[in-house]
């Protein structure tokens, strides 16, 4: 029943959009983001009292409050979603953020401060870490490590890094630490090679429990009119204990090989709460026809299991092949069958967000939270154009433990980015992740607008969700701030990698910052501490996914090529010797063919998929191994 409703559901929307097939106005055309966009100008922003003017708020719904406790010289400092300015310290129940100086609160915009608390933002203490004369410390991304998990905030340390300028231009990248006693402090210059365009590094800065950092820069050599990409640089780190200080390896570049002259989009960098696993994902269009068979932006995703000392890509996906994304998303207007799901980071319009969320779950596992766009067309001559009326849907993409990767989908966007405003810094739905320190649940954070206020984005709202990887159970969106006293109010936000998880009350408490925009972007920011964005474990009741707990004992790398024109494959690994069968169906569930592959040995195995007796269309191919099985959609043409 449930197929043959969502088979319904889907022949309505392709009808829907065949139907306005040859309304050109129904597409429009996209073009690249400058990526120095906001880095100089500095213009006026429109001032905004909150819709408090138009409705009467209600007090905090949710109970949410802020307590106002740093700031910052200007927007510059903060625009970039690479950098990373919040951490918490669970033994101490402490919670840090930091960034660039200046403002009422304080130091030049040259320095580098540290904010903690151990009250949940009653009380705060400060680390500074000063600037050298002639090199001014700029974007940075900033964390804390607990050499010792003990609870003094003294005895622990700051890790900070970024680009340096002496006034004219970026001359050096500066990586360092200070212990939060205002000791210690141990910093290293290196310069920029020549001809550097942008090597600012502070992409995902990360510290794990045993003292491994990794952080990573956006590479271009040029000018700000003739720029190349040439990579990534990476940068490890270990902490020395005898010392007291990080001992800090060489750059290495590492070169997805992508098209579009190397251009990639939304770096970050993710780890598991043990720090053993970490992904290094970007959004580009893959050269390689395997890990991208259409030709449009998809996750670029690398892992290490060593603390980022070696990178190695993740297996090819293809992800039109998740069933979800397929029944939800609007088919190419050449082909209604074929549904090719699309990060939208790459190019510039009122519809883009600028980076996407990225978390590692307990199974370690990559989960991408972010707006997907549907595909209109693969021509080469509009590629780029896309559908002006889908709606912008959010979602949580996710790995699996069996190779694989599904979909739960989130929200969606009300309003759209604001861009090219008078205040010149963009800011989009600052799609963020977070999880619980043991990693069983992640967290989606976001700001949007009720419509009722604009179309754009100038009065954020912070909304959110939760998904329980242990059994796939996702809550209700909440909108924490709606008829508050907050409503509308919620600029800049920033959400910690890991939240507080109060064992007594089953509750997860999300460490999150906005701030107070100046008059202009080149005007100081004043940070606040949100207090009151809370889930409990009562609220994950909506059943999105299938339970991981069980790992299969065989991974399986999807058919390829899909769509399927003759003979195809599928890539079977199996951990032990296994009977092996393979069935296709129609989305309807009518059995067309089955294979008795019969007994096959542990190991990789390379299985013939022959679609040649088979009409063009959508079908489901099942994998039985022992007993457990692997279900995927494939295309035949």
């Amino acid at each position: 029943m449930k197929k043959t409703l969502l088979f319904f559901v889907a022949v309505g929307l392709m009808t829907s959009v065949l139907a306005q097939k040859l309304k050109t106005s129904e597409v429009y055309q996209a073009q690249p983001r400058d990526v120095s966009v906001g880095l100089n100008v500095v213009k006026e922003i429109p001032s905004f009292n909150g819709p408090s003017s138009i409705v009467s708020a209600r007090k905090d719904v949710l109970d949410v409050d802020k307590i106002t406790f740093n700031s910052i010289h200007n927007a510059y400092g903060i625009f970039s979603y690479d950098q990373r300015f919040l951490t918490l310290q669970p033994a101490a129940d402490m919670f840090t953020y930091a960034n660039r100086a200046g403002g009422i609160y304080g130091n030049t915009g040259n320095d580098l401060k540290f904010k903690f608390t151990l009250d949940r933002g009653l009380t705060w203490d400060t680390a500074v870490v000063p600037a050298v004369p002639g090199h001014n410390y700029r974007y940075p991304s900033m964390v804390t490590y607990n050499p010792t998990g003990g609870t003094d905030p003294h005895e622990m340390f700051g890790i900070y890094t970024g680009p340096i300028t002496d006034g004219t231009s970026w001359i050096e990248q500066y990586m360092g630490s200070i212990k939060l006693d205002g000791t210690n402090n141990d910093v290293t210059r290196i310069p920029n090679p020549p001809n550097t365009f942008l090597d600012h590094m502070n992409i995902g800065l990360y510290c794990s429990p045993d003292g491994y950092i990794t952080t990573a820069s956006t590479y271009l050599s040029g000018t700000s009119s003739a720029y190349t990409y040439e990579g990534f640089h990476i940068l490890n780190g270990v902490f020395n204990t005898a010392d007291n200080k990080v001992d800090w390896d060489p750059f290495f570049l590492l070169e997805p090989e992508v098209l579009e002259d190397g251009r990639t989009d939304a770096p970050g960098i993710a780890w598991s709460p043990d720090g053993s696993i970490g992904y290094f994902v970007s959004t580009a269009i893959d050269a390689d026809a395997a890990y991208n068979p259409y030709g449009v932006e998809w996750p670029v995703v690398y892992k290490s299991t060593d603390h980022g000392l070696t990178w190695e890509k993740t297996p090819a996906f293809d992800f039109s092949t998740i069933q979800v994304l397929y029944d939800s998303l609007w088919p190419t207007r050449a082909d209604l069958n074929v549904v090719i799901p699309r990060w939208y980071n790459k190019w510039a319009s009122d519809r883009n967000e600028q980076q996407n969320g990225y978390v590692v779950d307990k199974w370690g596992n990559l989960h991408i939270f972010g707006l997907l766009r549907s595909t209109m067309s693969l021509h080469p001559d509009s590629i780029n154009y896309f559908y002006t009326n889908e709606p912008a849907k959010i979602w949580d993409v996710y790995m699996t433990t069996y190779g694989a990767w599904n979909a739960a989908y989130i929200d969606t966007l009300k309003s759209k980015i604001i861009e090219n405003s008078s205040y010149e810094v963009d800011w989009d739905h600052q799609l963020q992740m977070s999880r619980t320190p043991d990693g069983s649940k992640v967290f989606m954070l976001w700001t949007d607008t009720d419509p009722m206020f604009g179309t754009t984005n100038i009065a954020p709202d912070i909304k959110g969700a939760g998904l329980n990887v242990d059994d796939y159970y996702m809550t209700p969106v909440k909108n924490f701030t709606a008829e508050g006293d907050y409503w509308g109010d919620n600029f800049w936000m920033r959400l910690a990698t890991d939240v507080f998880y109060d064992l007594g009350t089953f509750t997860s408490t999300l460490p999150v910052t906005t701030s107070i925009p100046g008059a202009t972007a080149g005007d100081p920011l004043i940070h606040q501490y949100v207090s009151g964005i809370t889930f409990e474990d009562s609220e994950f009741t909506i059943l999105v996914g299938t339970s991981p707990k069980q790992k299969q004992s065989f991974s399986v790398a999807p058919i390829f090529p899909n769509p399927v024109n003759g003979t195809s494959t599928i890539t079977l690994t199996l951990t032990k010797t296994s009977a092996v069968s393979l069935s296709i169906s129609t989305i309807l569930g009518q059995q067309v063919s089955t294979k008795n592959y019969g007994t096959l040995n542990e190991g990789i195995n390379t299985l013939s998929v022959d679609g040649r007796g088979l009409t063009s269309g959508v079908y489901l191919y099942t994998l039985k191994v022992n007993g457990e099985s692997y279900t995927n959609k494939m295309m035949v043409k």
